[in-house]
């Protein structure tokens, strides 16, 4: 993990009502991250807003030595970043957390709800620069919060969305979409990687021991610190050896990818 890093904004720009894109120049974080791993980051001086905010690593770009991030404006620290341009400066720490593992050889699935698809994305480039078929899942309230999808589409076989207006894919369930494609296609389905959705982890449980293939959850957590000095992110995680048959784990050392049959949900 890298601390205290000074990071050049390169460009800022809305993709959706309340969602940026912020592309940062920083060559030792790009060159050292991972898909699923992430950043703290501060982009402010006002004393009320002392602590940094953690955001997943959209894309990862060693060879530029930038990365980007793509974040819901939800409160102070957010609108703060939102006000930032081109050259000005940001603070970072990390790359923290552990990264996805992607399997040698088959297929993987990404099911991403709203600002869940934000860690997605990177997982999508790597496992299609390592010769693995991609199926995206996408789905929000409407139509204009389906985060990322032409970006999804040049790494993945297909992109299925579905929104809860019904326009896109009936409103239906994204584990059931994933479902329609496993028994309509019959990949070589071997992972699948989720993000925005406690539901949506908890849906693919049985499917996983249906179908043969592994789940994975990308918690997200109100973190102070990101390197698990204030223990502010933990979350339960089974634990056979305990009495209670749970322990406690940081999502941001931990996690913040974790088994959905091992988490506590």
């Amino acid at each position: 993990m890298l601390m205290y890093l000074q990071g050049k904004i390169v460009t800022q720009k809305v993709v959706a009502p309340e969602y940026n894109l912020l592309v940062i120049e920083q060559p030792a974080i790009a060159k050292a991250a991972q898909p699923g791993q992430f950043v703290m980051l501060k982009a402010w001086e006002r004393r009320d807003l002392v602590l940094p905010r953690p955001f997943s690593l959209y894309r990862i770009l060693p060879r530029e030595g930038q990365i980007q991030i793509l974040y819901k404006i939800r409160g102070q620290g957010t609108a703060e970043m939102a006000r930032r341009g081109a050259g000005e400066e940001v603070e970072l720490i990390g790359p923290s957390g552990k990264g996805i593992t992607l399997p040698a050889t088959g297929a993987i699935a990404l099911l991403g709800r709203g600002i869940g698809a934000a860690p997605l994305m990177a997982i999508a480039e790597a496992a299609k620069g390592q010769g693995l078929e991609v199926y995206t899942f996408l789905s929000a309230r409407e139509r204009s919060l389906l985060l990322g999808e032409e970006d999804f589409a040049r790494y993945s076989r297909r992109v299925v969305t579905s929104t809860d207006d019904g326009q896109e894919g009936g409103g239906r369930l994204l584990t059931d979409l994933l479902v329609d494609i496993i028994e309509k296609e019959s990949p070589s389905l071997q992972r699948v990687y989720t993000c925005g959705s406690r539901r949506l982890a908890r849906g693919l449980i049985p499917l996983q021991a249906r179908y043969g293939f592994i789940a994975y959850v990308l918690l997200e957590e109100h973190m102070a610190c990101g390197t698990g000095a204030c223990k502010g992110c933990v979350c339960k995680v089974k634990d056979p050896a305990r009495p209670e048959g749970y322990s406690y784990q940081k999502v941001c050392q931990d996690g913040a990818v974790f088994p959905v049959g091992e988490v506590v949900w």
